[in-house]
């Protein structure tokens, strides 16, 4: 799609539009939004522009091992680890009494126990459906590719809660390889195999030094290795303060900046570079590894560009040309729990 050439006068027919929607959109329910319009394929933020203005100034590309054109760097941030929890529902419906002041708020998350108690009872004899992480490690073995897996600290490992944190603690039951086990012994057995663990911490941790510390800390201590990567809950990231707190934190490495509901290039790059601290106008030694995209992004029914697995896939054969055409790396995020669509359930 690169070159785009428009008819204007097809354009007007809908000629475009007809074109980018697969057959499937109308029976899937999905609404052919902006990210099925061919106008959007011009926005700026699918071109890495300040690497390729780098490359225009005589800057050497970046090289790569076996003399390879690009790199791909593979993440999973791991916001759920079952899909049918009753110590989950019990956190979340405690955090929500909490708040609710008004008897009739109460009332009502009372009421959404109740429902959570059915919908338990109801799975509580089926496998649950995204217990099966080591897929992930068997999938990235046979290309002979290794991810990072950001974890939470767990629940009860964070003093200032959000809704949107994760639910599980490090010791919840799981099953992973058909063995019965917890979140931890899960994490000890990824890490064992060579694949990277990172910090996934609380949404509120972005600008709170002590906190991240904290969540940092109790996460190595039972993971029983040190924590070099992070990427942010919900990419929530203040620039003028979250670098900082990463590097004081101790923090090697970041992947947060990119975008919740669109793909391409926040920051115009696909190279790493070190963060700056904007209060001081220092270099920090905190290397950003921009996140370029995300499954939930595209595949969303609800939000962001809303596209069918067809579209999608167009969106990422574009961006990764443009990555190769400047030597860049493609930061990929895919939630293990996407491979049930949790993301779009939502609990009233």
């Amino acid at each position: 799609m690169r070159n785009i050439q428009i008819d204007y006068k097809e354009f007007l027919k809908g000629k475009y539009e007809l074109t980018n929607r697969s057959k499937d959109i109308v029976a899937s329910g999905i609404v052919p939004d902006f990210g099925y319009n061919v106008l959007n394929f011009l926005n700026p933020i699918y071109q890495p522009v300040v690497d390729e203005k780098y490359i225009e100034n005589g800057g050497p590309k970046p090289t790569w091992p076996d003399n390879k054109t690009f790199a791909v760097c593979l993440t999973h941030d791991v916001d759920h680890v079952s899909l049918n929890s009753l110590n989950q529902y019990l956190r979340v419906r405690k955090y929500r009494w909490s708040l609710n002041g008004k008897a009739s708020d109460r009332l009502k998350s009372m009421a959404g126990f109740g429902a959570d108690l059915i919908r338990f009872y109801q799975n509580y004899l089926n496998k649950d459906p995204i217990h099966c992480y080591e897929r992930w490690l068997e999938a990235e073995e046979k290309i002979k590719a290794k991810s990072t897996f950001f974890f939470s600290p767990g629940w009860s490992n964070i003093k200032k809660h959000h809704e949107s944190d994760c639910l599980y603690n490090l010791n919840d039951n799981i099953v992973y390889d058909n063995q019965k086990c917890s979140v931890l012994e899960m994490i000890k057995e990824i890490a064992g195999k060579g694949w990277e663990v990172g910090l996934h911490p609380s949404f509120s941790s972005h600008k709170n030094v002590d906190e991240l510390m904290r969540q940092k800390d109790s996460f190595e201590k039972a993971v029983g290795m040190q924590t070099l990567s992070v990427r942010q809950h919900h990419l929530y990231y203040d620039i003028k303060k979250t670098p900082s707190v990463h590097a004081e934190a101790g923090f090697k490495y970041d992947s947060t900046l990119g975008f919740n509901d669109n793909v391409g290039f926040r920051f115009g790059s696909c190279y790493p570079w070190y963060l700056t601290d904007l209060k001081y106008n220092k270099t920090l030694p905190v290397m950003e590894i921009p996140l370029i995209i995300q499954d939930g992004a595209m595949l969303k029914l609800h939000k962001g560009l809303r596209l069918n697995e067809s579209m999608a896939f167009k969106y990422v054969a574009e961006i990764t040309d443009r990555i190769e055409a400047v030597g860049g790396v493609l930061t990929l995020l895919w939630h293990p729990s996407s491979i049930k669509n949790i993301t779009n359930e939502k609990i009233e």
